[in-house]
């Protein structure tokens, strides 16, 4: 027995559409071809899957039985199709994005990543969580196509970057810390608490990195990072867009800091490398993350 696509097609859409002549509307056929081609398929199959008692058709028994997997075999065959006329036109295959979120809330990378499910439905990704300097390394090793981070003093002339925005930040602390009580906190107050601080496993302790404190934890998960802070563990600067939920909430409290009196920024560049940046897909991600990162950026100005 030897099915063909056409007659699948014709058999899903008039169990759809709910009857031939809406089926044969839809793919732009003649109702007798529709006709003919349930017929045939039915010969094939040795089986009637419509009832033609009542005026519109409806399934019979053997015809609900295998609905299922003739939508399965159509959709494969569509994906099929979709890849095939994608690889033609030199759509990746897949691609490796490497994100910081303390640089782009991850709430806007998803919307980013919705948008490109959609537009290029038969590429995967690989989302690398890669805080501090991880995201550039991954770049710089070939090991991610594309990434967010907050910007490096100076990268290696194989790795291309654009400016894409600013995440401000905020010295906060938990509402039962005790710097959270002062008026007005000096870089001696700060000294005399931990320093909650983010930073990569490769890099791990960052000696020698702080001019506010001597006290310093790391750890590399933004999400820990904020959560240690709420508990009181110590303080931490911490990208406007990461805490607007748990400032509102009273889960954290900015400090008023003699050194910064506003919310400074910290720039957020987009990485790749030069020789991989042809691709559609890729070149779609650039924009689409670029136009994220400047309306972010407008929010908490």
């Amino acid at each position: 027995m030897q099915l063909s696509i056409e007659q699948l097609e014709a058999f899903i859409c008039a169990v759809e559409e709910g009857s031939f002549s809406a089926a044969a509307r839809r793919l732009g056929k003649a109702q007798s071809s529709i006709s003919g081609l349930i017929s045939n398929f039915e010969i094939d199959a040795g089986f009637s899957v419509f009832d033609r008692t009542s005026r519109s058709p409806k399934l019979t028994k053997q015809g609900l039985a295998i609905y299922n997997d003739i939508r399965t075999v159509m959709n494969s065959h569509k994906n099929l199709s979709t890849r095939i006329a994608h690889i033609a036109d030199d759509i990746e295959t897949e691609l490796t994005l490497a994100y910081d979120e303390l640089a782009l809330p991850k709430a806007t990378i998803l919307k980013v990543l919705e948008q490109f499910s959609n537009t290029f439905t038969t590429t995967s990704l690989l989302l690398i969580a890669a805080p501090h300097k991880g995201a550039f390394k991954l770049i710089e090793s070939g090991q991610a196509d594309i990434a967010v981070a907050l910007s490096q003093d100076d990268y290696p002339e194989k790795v291309a970057f654009r400016g894409i925005g600013h995440a401000h930040y905020y010295t906060v602390v938990a509402p039962s810390h005790p710097l959270s009580q002062l008026d007005t906190v000096s870089t001696n107050d700060l000294a005399l608490y931990r320093h909650i601080r983010i930073t990569d496993h490769s890099t791990g302790f960052r000696h020698f990195d702080s001019e506010l404190s001597t006290q310093c934890w790391y750890v590399n998960d933004a999400s820990m990072l904020i959560e240690m802070v709420e508990s009181s563990f110590g303080w931490a600067q911490l990208p406007a867009s990461a805490i607007k939920s748990a400032l509102r909430d009273g889960d954290l409290v900015k400090l008023n800091t003699q050194h910064q009196t506003v919310t400074f920024p910290h720039c957020i560049d987009m990485l790749w490398q030069h020789q991989s940046s042809s691709g559609p897909a890729l070149q779609w991600l650039l924009n689409a993350l670029t136009q994220a990162g400047q309306s972010t950026t407008k929010q908490f100005l």
